[in-house]
């Protein structure tokens, strides 16, 4: 993975964002990007509704996020595949995307403009891309039968 924005990821190696709604609210916009941005009264929801795995959780996910990577086994995939990615996500690039696009044979990727909370603060948008991709006849250039 190509990491993300210094900022955000220094944000990121403390689980303080769950503790303190605070903290969580004045540095939504550093860590998530997108309509985090530019909608503050987004993050004061993020810091009102967000809740911890507690600290083995986030120990596990943190060791996830720095030990782990898919991308020998991309190629592999031969399920039509949906890639939605925004284009404002400080901690996950959007090339990261791009690089899964180009590994996944019969892959898709939907660019939207948000960033890493897209899939809640985008939630119409996405589900209506989501859906037309669920429904949409199956190829044969898919892997389709």
């Amino acid at each position: 993975m190509v990491p993300g924005n210094p900022l955000a990821l220094a944000q990121m190696a403390t689980p303080r964002r769950y503790m303190d709604p605070a903290h969580m609210e004045d540095n939504a916009a550093t860590l998530y990007g997108g309509k985090v941005r530019t909608h503050p009264e987004l993050a004061h929801e993020i810091a009102r509704t967000i809740r911890s795995g507690g600290l083995k959780g986030y120990f596990y996910q943190f060791l996830g996020g720095v030990g782990w990577t898919s991308v020998p086994w991309l190629p592999l995939l031969r399920q039509p595949t949906l890639i939605m990615h925004g284009d404002d996500d400080p901690l996950v690039p959007l090339v990261n995307a791009k690089i899964m696009h180009r590994l996944i044979p019969h892959s898709k990727l939907y660019i939207f403009h948000d960033g890493h909370l897209g899939l809640g603060t985008s939630a119409r948008e996405l589900a209506q891309v989501v859906d037309q991709f669920l429904t949409a006849p199956v190829s044969s250039s898919t892997g389709g039968a």
